[in-house]
């Protein structure tokens, strides 16, 4: 049995059981004693007959296809549905009750029954109907989410000049891993990429974008591999609000980001914190990264390729003006970057 059946099948019994239950309490208040055994046994015999019957409603409801239509369409059903249903629950319960030996049921004994029965059937039909309609819905989403993935995959082989593969890849399967446990998690997560794809496209073709548009690309960034080290990764930025509208190349701040998460955060079982502090001097924007971790120039890795890819952007746009300097500083690793304040 699939949990959904069982799950339907428990609610079948522990709803309609409660509802018997509580009839039989009501019953004892009314009275002042305990209700015959017989009572017991009706209310068994009906419980068991009330449980097949909403099902048999069940199976007829999905066979006519009423959980396909819209809203508009299944509210007369459902009304005209529970009317049905109780009239024939209360043909079935007199039929019980005549069986053990109870006295014919009077005409408003009647009208009672078929409202009483007819407002459990409504509200039966109701949390059914919710059901399926919430259950479709998240997997309708669930289902655009996993196309949107796909088409921000298929995106992958137009940016390997602008973001690493390997990254992207680690985004994705992130994101969709997130997209039947936390869906709303899993949009913005998209959103997300979405925007720093967006973002890569769009700056990546100019010579420098303003540190504000960089920083944009950045938390984006770190958002993404937020969902993928989660409490590992710590980061901290203290930006000077001055240097907003200064100009650099573009993912150059993303760049050394990613090269301290790659060879710091990630090679510490525990994490660690990455820190951002942009400052001015007098002449220059001073950008420093620290990380956890050693920096080892003799060890040859993929990082070597984007750092000295970062250099060479920095004295092409500025020659000598600017300075790229990375090394070890107090037990981590410390980038820094200098640009002239004036290009």
């Amino acid at each position: 049995m699939t949990n959904k059946k069982w799950l339907y099948w428990t609610l079948q019994i522990l709803g309609w059981g409660s509802v018997l239950s509580i009839s039989l309490i009501v019953q004892y208040l009314e009275k002042g004693n305990i209700p015959p055994a017989k009572n017991f046994g009706e209310s068994i015999a009906f419980l068991i007959l009330i449980i097949l019957s909403t099902h048999l409603y069940r199976l007829t409801m999905i066979k006519m296809k009423w959980l396909d239509l819209k809203l508009n369409r299944v509210i007369p059903l459902i009304i005209l549905g529970s009317l049905v249903m109780a009239v024939i629950l209360l043909s079935l319960n007199m039929a019980v009750d005549y069986s053990f030996g109870e006295k014919p049921y009077t005409n408003a004994d009647v009208l009672n029954g078929i409202f009483s029965l007819f407002v459990f059937s409504t509200i039966w039909s109701v949390f059914y109907f919710s059901f399926h309609f919430f259950d479709k819905s998240r997997k309708q989403e669930v289902k655009n989410l996993q196309l949107e993935s796909s088409q921000k995959e298929s995106e992958l082989l137009n940016l390997k000049n602008q973001l690493k593969p390997h990254f992207m890849f680690n985004a994705m399967n992130s994101i969709r891993a997130l997209v039947d446990d936390d869906p709303e998690l899993a949009k913005r997560s998209i959103t997300q990429l979405s925007n720093l794809l967006r973002n890569t496209l769009q700056f990546g073709k100019k010579e420098l974008i303003t540190l504000k548009e960089e920083l944009q690309i950045v938390n984006d960034y770190l958002a993404l591999e937020k969902i993928r080290f989660e409490e590992r990764l710590d980061y901290s930025e203290k930006i000077d609000t001055n240097l907003l509208q200064i100009n650099l190349p573009p993912l150059l701040i993303q760049t050394l980001i990613e090269n301290a998460i790659k060879h710091g955060i990630s090679k510490k079982t525990e994490g660690g914190l990455v820190s951002l502090e942009i400052t001015q001097d007098q002449t220059h924007c001073v950008i420093n990264i620290l990380n956890v971790g050693e920096y080892n120039p003799s060890i040859g890795t993929n990082s070597g390729i984007g750092l000295e890819n970062a250099r060479k952007r920095l004295e092409i746009i500025y020659g000598s003006r600017a300075s790229f300097n990375i090394g070890n500083h107090q037990g981590k690793v410390l980038t820094q970057v200098k640009i002239p304040l004036t290009n």
